[in-house]
C-alpha cells in the first residue's frame, strides 16, 4: 500500500487521558478563583460544549455564566487575563500528559523515508488538531489534514503571534459536519483527492464503529488500533461528564453500534509500528532498520 490515512486522537496519542487531566486541572483552579463548586462549573461547560457541538471548544471557559458573572462587562481579552491561572493549569497538564504513543514517531519516520503518503483525518477542530501535531513534532510527516471547521473567534490573547500557529496554505481540508464518521464517502473522497485507488489505502483508527466500519465500507484496508481503547475508565467518565453529545447523539451512537456490532477489522494492532508490514513490499529487511524514537525535547 502507498497511502496511510490515520485517525489522530487515541491513535497517535492518548487524547482521553490528556484532556481529562488537563481539563480537571483547569476546573480545580477555576473553582477556587470564582468561589464556585466544580460540579456547577462542569454543568456549565457541558451546556457550552453542546452549544458549539464540540467537547473541546477552545476557550469555552470564557462563555461560562459563572465567569461572566464574576467579571461583569469584561471583554474576551480581559477575561483571558483574569483566567490566566486556570488556563495555565490546563497548558501545564497538557505539556505533561499529551505524548505520542510508543513507536508512533519512529514509524512515521520510516514511512516518510519510503515515500508513503501520510494523511490525517479527525473529527477534532482543525486548529486544535494542527496544533497538537505541531506540538508533538510530527506535523512534517503529514501531506494533508482533514478536519472540522470550528468557525472560531479570534484568539483572546492580543499579544499572541498568530503567524506561528497558522497552517501553511493547502495543508488542511475542512470536512463538512454532515460527512462525519462513519460515512464511507469521506475516505473515498480523501483517496480521490490524494490520487490513490481505494485498494492502495490503509485506514488506522481506535473506534470499531466509527473508524473500522467506515474503512471497510469504503473499500480500504481497515486497521483497528486496539491500544487506543486502553485508558482508565474514570478518565473516560470525566470526559463524558462534560461531553457535547446530546440525547439524540447518544441515540445515534447506539444505532451505529447495533448496525456495526459484527464489524471485524482486517488487522488489529497493539502498537502503531505494527502497520509497517502493510507498506513493506520489497524491503523486508528495512523493518529492522527502524529509526530512533522521538527526541526527548520535541514534545
Amino acid at each position: 500500500m502507498r497511502l496511510l490515512i490515520t485517525d489522530l486522537d487515541n491513535t497517535l496519542y492518548d487524547w482521553v487521558s490528556y484532556f481529562a487531566k488537563a481539563f480537571q486541572a483547569m476546573v480545580t483552579k477555576l473553582a477556587v478563583l470564582l468561589a464556585v463548586d466544580e460540579e456547577t462549573l462542569k454543568n456549565e461547560f457541558k451546556r457550552v460544549h453542546q452549544r458549539y457541538g464540540n467537547s473541546e471548544h477552545p476557550f469555552a471557559v470564557l462563555d461560562l455564566p459563572s465567569v461572566r458573572t464574576h467579571f461583569p462587562g469584561a471583554s474576551r481579552s480581559e477575561m483571558f487575563q483574569h483566567l490566566e491561572g486556570p488556563l495555565a493549569a490546563f497548558r501545564d497538564a497538557r505539556g505533561k500528559y499529551l505524548k505520542l504513543y510508543p513507536s508512533v514517531y519512529s514509524t512515521l519516520v520510516w514511512l516518510s523515508d519510503r515515500g508513503v503518503v501520510v494523511v490525517g483525518h479527525t473529527e477534532a477542530i482543525a486548529e486544535l488538531a494542527y496544533y497538537r501535531l505541531q506540538m508533538l513534532g510530527i506535523l512534517p510527516f503529514f501531506t494533508h489534514l482533514y478536519a472540522l471547521d470550528g468557525e472560531l473567534e479570534p484568539h483572546p490573547d492580543p499579544n499572541r503571534d498568530s503567524e506561528q500557529f497558522r497552517p501553511q496554505a493547502g495543508l488542511i481540508t475542512f470536512v463538512p459536519k454532515e460527512e462525519r464518521k462513519p460515512n464511507p464517502a469521506l475516505l473515498q473522497d480523501i483517496c480521490s483527492n490524494e490520487g490513490f485507488p481505494f485498494s492502495d489505502g490503509c485506514y488506522v483508527g481506535d473506534s470499531l464503529v466509527r473508524d473500522v466500519a467506515m474503512a471497510k465500507r469504503a473499500g480500504l484496508t481497515a486497521v483497528w488500533a486496539r491500544y487506543g481503547t486502553n485508558y482508565p475508565a474514570d478518565l473516560w467518565q470525566a470526559v463524558v461528564r462534560v461531553t457535547h453529545r446530546t440525547e439524540l447523539d447518544v441515540a445515534r451512537e447506539s444505532e451505529l453500534r447495533a448496525m456495526f456490532h459484527d464489524t471485524q477489522p482486517d488487522h488489529t494492532i497493539d502498537s502503531f509500528s505494527e502497520i509497517l508490514p502493510f507498506f513493506d513490499n520489497s524491503e523486508a529487511k528495512s523493518l529492522s532498520d527502524m529509526p530512533a524514537e522521538q527526541p526527548a525535547d520535541v514534545a
